[in-house]
């Protein structure tokens, strides 16, 4: 967990992002909060996150990392 004992962050990652990175953090937050603006409650977010978690522009992009290399 990120967060000590007393309450605070052990480490500020988003600290550390280079320009694409923020702008694609920002991105993400933008769509998780589209998201949450259209729905209304709790558990309509969870099941729109989980249905939208399944969606992919482009799934194939990571199969690679899924193979086991010998």
């Amino acid at each position: 967990m990120n967060i000590t004992d007393a309450g605070k962050r052990r480490a500020r990652f988003h600290q550390w992002l280079n320009e694409d990175g923020r702008s694609m953090l920002i991105h993400q937050l933008g769509r998780v909060q589209g998201l949450m603006e259209m729905c209304a409650n709790i558990d309509d977010f969870k099941a729109a996150a989980r249905k939208q978690k399944n969606v992919s522009i482009a799934p194939y992009l990571f199969d690679d990392m899924n193979r086991i290399i010998d």
